[in-house]
C-alpha cells in the first residue's frame, strides 16, 4: 500500500448494501468470493494491497458483540494475538479487532489483519484489511477505515 495521503480517492457505491468504500484512486473493485461466506466486496491496489468488505447478520449484538463471534471464530481457525479497540467506523461506535496469522509453505511470515465493526438495525458491517508489512501498511489501513460510509 502505498502512502496514499494525497493522492485522490475514489468512492465505490455498494448499492445493494447502503455502504460506500472510499479507496485511493488507482485501487478497483473486485467480485465476492462466495466461498467466503457473507463477503459484499473485495478491493485491491495490487500485490500485498487488499481489502474484503462483509456483511452479516447482527442478531441483536452491538459491534462489540459481534467483534467477540468473529474472534470465536476466528481463534477456532488458528488466528491468534488477538487486540481490540472501541474506534468510530462507518460515522459511528464500532470495534477494531487485529489479529495475525502465521503463515507456512510459500507464504511463510507472519500477517496482521484489522478488521473494524458497525452495526446499523440488524446488519453488522465488516472492512477487513491486512499485510505482511504492517507498520508500512497501517495508515493506510487506517485512512480507508475512516472513510468507509454508511450510506441512508
Amino acid at each position: 500500500m502505498s502512502d496514499a495521503s494525497n493522492a485522490p480517492w475514489k468512492a465505490i457505491k455498494i448499492v445493494p448494501y447502503g455502504a460506500v468504500l472510499h479507496v485511493p484512486e488507482d485501487w478497483e473493485a473486485l467480485p465476492p468470493v462466495p466461498a467466503n461466506g457473507p463477503e459484499i466486496l473485495r478491493a485491491t491496489g495490487g500485490p500485498g494491497r487488499h481489502l474484503i468488505v462483509f456483511k452479516v447478520p447482527a442478531n441483536g449484538l452491538t459491534a462489540a458483540g459481534v467483534a467477540d463471534k468473529a474472534q470465536e471464530r476466528l481463534a477456532a481457525h488458528g488466528y491468534d494475538d488477538f487486540t481490540r479497540a472501541e474506534v468510530r467506523f462507518a460515522g459511528q461506535p464500532g470495534v477494531a479487532l487485529d489479529f495475525v496469522t502465521h503463515r507456512t509453505g510459500n507464504a511463510t511470515g507472519i500477517r496482521r489483519t484489522r478488521e473494524y465493526f458497525a452495526v446499523r438495525g440488524n446488519a453488522a458491517f465488516v472492512l477487513g484489511m491486512g499485510s505482511t508489512t504492517w507498520e508500512e501498511h497501517l495508515p493506510l489501513i487506517e485512512r480507508i477505515a475512516d472513510r468507509f460510509e454508511l450510506a441512508d
